[in-house]
C-alpha cells in the first residue's frame, strides 16, 4: 500500500499539508462558537448531525458516488462503522469541545503532537503497518519541532487548574486516534467516504442522546446563539469535516496511516 513513487508520495505529502491548513483553526472556531451562546454538546451534536444529512444526501446522488468512487460497504463493516463512531468519534468530539473550556491553546498543542504516535504504534498492532526509518525519524523530529514551537525548550508546565481539562483533551486525542486506525480497515474493504458516513451518523447518534443521559456534563444550549456560532458550525460542517475529513478518508483507502499522520505535527505551527 505504499505510494509508487517518489512524486507520488510528494503530491500526498503536498495535498495532506495543505488539509492541515484548513484543519488548523477548528479548536478556535469551536471556542467562538461556545462564546457566542452554544454549549459544547450542541455544538459537537449539530456540527456532526448537519454532516450526516450532507454526506447521506451527497452519497444518494450517482454522480458523487463516481466521483468519489464510493461504494457502500457490507451490513457487518457499516455496522461495525456505526458502532466506531459511537464509542469512539462521537464521545472524542464531546470531550474535545468541552476539554478546550478547561485548557490553554498551548496545553493543548503538546497533547496534540502525541496523536503521529498513538496511530502509528495502533497501524502497527492492529493493521500491520511497518513504518520505515525514515518515518519514525520523521515523526520524532515532527514531535521535537512542534514541542519546542508550542512551549520552548522546556517541560511544559501544566497549569494545575487546567489538570480537568487537559485529561478530558488527551483522552479526546486516543479516542480519535483508535477510530482512525480502527476505520481504515472498514475503509481498504469498501470506500472512505461511505465508512465516513456511517462513523458521523454513529457519533451523531452518541452527541444526541448524552445530553439526556448526562445533563449535566452536556448540556444541549443553543437558542441564544449568535451569528459568529453559526458561521462557526458551517465552517466546521464544510471544511474541516466534508473537505477535510472527506479526503483523508479517500486517502486512507490505499495511502499508509503512518504516513498520513506526519504532516499532523504541522498544525501546532
Amino acid at each position: 500500500m505504499e505510494p509508487e513513487a517518489p512524486n507520488e508520495t510528494r503530491r500526498i505529502f503536498l495535498v495532506l499539508a495543505m488539509l492541515n491548513v484548513f484543519w488548523a483553526p477548528v479548536n478556535f472556531v469551536v471556542r467562538v462558537a461556545t462564546d457566542d451562546g452554544m454549549s459544547p454538546a450542541a455544538v459537537a451534536f449539530i456540527r456532526w448531525g448537519l454532516l450526516a444529512i450532507l454526506l447521506f444526501g451527497l452519497l444518494a446522488t450517482p454522480w458523487y458516488r463516481r466521483t468519489t468512487r464510493s461504494v457502500w460497504p457490507a451490513r457487518r463493516d457499516s455496522l461495525q462503522a456505526f458502532v466506531l463512531g459511537v464509542l469512539f468519534l462521537g464521545p472524542a468530539h464531546l470531550l474535545y469541545y468541552l476539554g478546550i473550556q478547561g485548557t490553554s491553546t498551548v496545553e493543548g498543542t503538546v497533547f496534540n503532537t502525541t496523536a503521529p504516535l498513538w496511530t502509528a504504534l495502533l497501524a502497527f498492532v492492529l493493521l500491520r503497518e511497518r513504518p520505515t526509518p525514515k518515518r519514525l525519524l520523521a515523526i520524532g523530529l515532527g514531535l521535537t519541532g512542534a514541542w519546542i514551537v508550542g512551549i520552548g525548550f522546556r517541560l511544559p508546565e501544566l497549569d494545575a487548574g487546567h489538570t480537568r481539562g487537559n485529561l478530558i483533551y488527551l483522552t479526546a486525542v486516543v479516542l480519535e486516534t483508535i477510530v482512525a486506525v480502527l476505520g481504515a480497515r472498514l475503509v481498504r474493504r469498501a470506500s472512505g467516504m461511505t465508512v465516513l458516513a456511517y462513523q458521523v451518523v454513529g457519533a451523531a447518534t452518541l452527541q444526541g442522546f448524552a445530553p439526556i443521559l448526562f445533563p449535566q456534563w452536556f448540556p444541549m444550549r443553543f437558542e441564544e446563539a449568535g451569528p459568529a456560532a453559526w458561521i462557526g458550525i458551517a465552517y466546521l460542517v464544510l471544511i474541516p469535516s466534508l473537505v477535510c475529513w472527506g479526503t483523508w478518508y479517500r486517502m486512507v483507502e490505499r495511502v499508509p496511516l503512518s504516513l498520513m499522520v506526519v504532516t499532523l505535527l504541522l498544525q501546532p505551527p
